[in-house]
């Protein structure tokens, strides 16, 4: 599976969306991510494997 988000706390860093400094910020933003495919819009996610050289 492949999950696309703009965040993932606290493993990452928040990000308020607003240009707020992270650590302080009291508004939060929602944010759309958009994933481009296509012919005229290659996109790739490289994933590790386990156990490869």
């Amino acid at each position: 599976m492949v999950q696309v988000a703009s965040g993932a706390f606290p493993r990452y860093a928040r990000n308020p969306g607003t240009g707020e400094s992270r650590a302080t910020a009291t508004t939060l933003l929602a944010a759309d991510q958009t994933v481009h495919f296509g012919p005229d819009q290659p996109s790739a996610i490289t994933l590790p494997v386990l156990g490869s050289a």
